[in-house]
């Protein structure tokens, strides 16, 4: 048995092991994220900095104002910094990010100081099987991590019942991605029951009436941008014609890095009601998807990867507590 006085400084080092490590990934990942997809035309860095990219490309407008504060702060031109640059290193520290919040989103859940460490680094293997390695519609945007951060954060907060931090950073994640109208969802499933009624449909009408206030504001603001407008008319007939393509079965369980696969067999282990309620939302997301958007373009469901890595792990806690007899958790 290790001495106590070398815990504290082994616990350190393994800390210090997992930021460089995640770092070293968040770096070269965001250099593949650029360099092996392509910059669909319409939504490049430019045009969406100058405000003249098609809709609904332009509406995901918080990156490109972030990039032009800090053009207009010259920090950029100090550092010999392009735009491209900036959005690179936002992915970066989002990957990083992504990794910290997502391991506070499963220690809500798994016992042990490692565990939930050991289940946020799957969480980074699954993001090039979203992001790299699919080559159907292998585009590159610049709000597709910081979409994924923006649901662990917004799960762990529902989760904690953190409103505060929640609210103060829901609107700032719709004017990232309009996707945040499933962490709404997610709220209704995971709450319901488990709050008084007049606070759940408060909180309900709340974030109901922050997204819809977005929505218009940034249509008001774009209206007289190019594009198509909110969503792709003919998704479901793309989508319908795309399921008679064999190559669409092969690309589709690329998806979270086939950790799809596991979760279907531990999915009935899972013992937490919030993430039983929580992982509806998944297939709600691809049933939408199917009708809205392009549904075999892998990256769009980056945003559900927490929710699949949370039920994963949890499921797999659950099948081992099940086979060891423990008792289940109070459900509340």
């Amino acid at each position: 048995m290790e001495p106590a006085s070398t815990r504290p400084r082994f616990s350190i080092a393994i800390e210090v092991a997992l930021f460089l490590l995640a770092a070293a990934f968040a770096v070269g990942f965001s250099e593949l994220h650029r360099t092996r997809n392509r910059v669909h035309p319409p939504a490049s860095v430019e045009l969406l900095c100058d405000y003249k990219a098609e809709t609904p490309y332009q509406n995901r407008v918080l990156v490109p104002t972030l990039v032009r504060a800090i053009d207009a702060s010259g920090i950029a031109a100090r550092i010999g910094f392009t735009r491209g640059d900036s959005v690179r290193w936002i992915d970066a520290a989002c990957v990083i990010a992504f990794f910290y919040a997502l391991r506070a989103l499963l220690a809500q859940f798994l016992s042990g100081r490692w565990l939930p460490s050991a289940w946020a680094l799957a969480g980074l293997y699954a993001l090039p099987f979203l992001y790299v390695l699919p080559r159907a519609w292998p585009y590159w945007y610049p709000w597709d991590l910081p979409a994924v951060l923006f649901t662990t954060l917004g799960l762990l907060w529902i989760q904690q019942r953190r409103w505060s931090w929640y609210y103060w950073v829901f609107p700032f994640a719709t004017l990232n991605r309009e996707t945040t109208s499933f962490l709404i969802v997610a709220f209704a499933l995971t709450q319901f029951g488990r709050m008084k009624w007049l606070p759940y449909f408060e909180h309900l009408a709340a974030q109901a009436a922050i997204w819809l206030c977005i929505k218009w504001l940034l249509g008001m603001t774009f209206e007289k941008n190019p594009g198509i407008g909110e969503y792709y008319a003919d998704a479901l007939k793309d989508n319908l014609a795309a399921l008679r393509e064999p190559s669409t079965y092969g690309s589709l369980s690329l998806v979270f890095g086939f950790l799809w696969l596991p979760l279907i067999l531990f999915a009935w282990s899972i013992r937490e009601s919030f993430v039983r309620r929580a992982v509806l939302v998944v297939p709600l997301f691809f049933c939408v998807t199917f009708l809205l958007a392009q549904f075999d373009e892998l990256r769009i469901y980056g945003e559900m990867l927490p929710l699949v890595v949370l039920a994963l792990a949890c499921g797999v806690a659950g099948w081992r507590a099940n086979r060891a007899g423990a008792p289940r958790p109070a459900t509340g």
